[in-house]
């Protein structure tokens, strides 16, 4: 018997993509490396979360882009800056936040220093 249209031995799969990604680590950076900034969270587990949660929103953006979890201090706080890696210019880190700005996500470019 088949419901709602599929054989019954067929399970539509409801699970997000498992997209494996690519982490740098900032001290590899070259200066003047071009990223974008995706948000700042309180542990690197949560900035990675919040990777995952954007690449399978977004794989057709960010497919290929290569995670970076920066640790930062600013007014005696710790936090840690969410970026991605993998553009050549400016224009590609500024057409990449203006898509992702349409979609509601949070995005800056920047220059890794």
């Amino acid at each position: 018997r088949s419901s709602g249209g599929y054989p019954a031995n067929i399970v539509q799969a409801a699970a997000p993509l498992a997209v494996p990604a690519t982490e740098m680590d900032p001290a590899t950076l070259a200066e003047g490396t071009r990223l974008v900034q995706l948000g700042a969270f309180d542990t690197p587990d949560e900035a990675r979360a919040e990777w995952t949660r954007l690449l399978n929103a977004n794989p057709d953006l960010l497919m290929g882009k290569a995670l970076v979890v920066q640790s930062a201090a600013s007014g005696g706080r710790d936090f840690f800056r969410l970026r991605a890696a993998g553009f050549a210019t400016e224009d590609e880190t500024r057409g990449l936040c203006a898509q992702l700005l349409k979609r509601d996500a949070t995005c800056i470019p920047v220059v890794h220093r």
